[in-house]
């Protein structure tokens, strides 16, 4: 009897970090458009493997007197896998066979093409260039040239709210102060004037001086913040 009882606790424990972690990698990849390091992705999919090896072992001795119940937790350990660990396993795989395809001393992989993005957007198709340039950010998640584009073709559909966080991620991988300082102005205005969330235009420019304090731009960057500063203690006072 004792043994049931360990095995239900034990398999009730391993599930808590299976749905935890699972939906916490979805909602990177689908949400706010991460894709996790390959060698995470992999330590995952072989940690699900070992789960799984344990869990199987552990439901076999908690429901070895009833099969049918065993036969339905199993279904729902393989569909439930597919639903949080399929997105990781095909794009794991994905790059893998590129590689495998495209030799890594080859330059055609070592830097994103723009080529079908761009024409979709000369001809004014921005959903289009928009799912162009997230295939490119699965390959290349660090490029902030391709998180930069996003965000604008999304601003040209007029949609902020999904804009800004592209902008966000382009922002933390760029190094350089002038190209820098374009992304926070624009950045700045989006919360500011389109999702009136002053305090994110704020921490915006913060994150800005925190990261350039010597900058030529960095005065300018200053005065823009206490601007809003000044604006949004005028308004909580009114």
């Amino acid at each position: 009897m004792w043994k049931i009882e360990i095995a239900t606790f034990l398999s009730l424990v391993l599930l808590v970090p299976y749905f935890g972690w699972g939906v916490y990698t979805l909602r990177l990849r689908f949400r706010f458009h991460e894709e996790l390091n390959p060698v995470v992705e992999t330590t995952t999919l072989a940690c699900l493997f070992v789960f799984y090896v344990f869990e199987l072992a552990l439901l076999s001795v908690w429901l070895e007197d009833n099969p049918v119940f065993l036969i339905f937790s199993v279904l729902g350990l393989v569909v439930s896998g597919a639903a949080l660990y399929g997105s990781m396993a095909i794009s794991l795989l994905s790059r893998v066979i590129v590689e495998m395809m495209m030799p890594s001393g080859h330059n055609s992989v070592a830097e994103p093409r723009y080529g079908p993005a761009e024409a979709l957007e000369r001809q004014g198709d921005f959903d289009g260039a928009v799912q162009e340039y997230m295939v490119i950010a699965r390959i290349f998640p660090r490029d902030p040239t391709t998180a930069i584009r996003i965000g604008d073709n999304l601003m040209k559909l007029g949609r902020p709210q999904d804009a800004a966080p592209w902008f966000e991620r382009g922002l933390a991988n760029l190094n350089s102060p002038e190209k820098s300082l374009v992304v926070t102005n624009r950045l700045c205005e989006i919360y500011h004037r389109h999702l009136n969330r002053g305090d994110s235009a704020t921490r915006v420019l913060q994150n800005y001086l925190e990261k350039f304090p010597t900058a030529e731009y960095a005065g300018t960057i200053r005065d823009r913040l206490r601007q809003l500063t000044g604006a949004s203690q005028t308004t909580s006072v009114v």
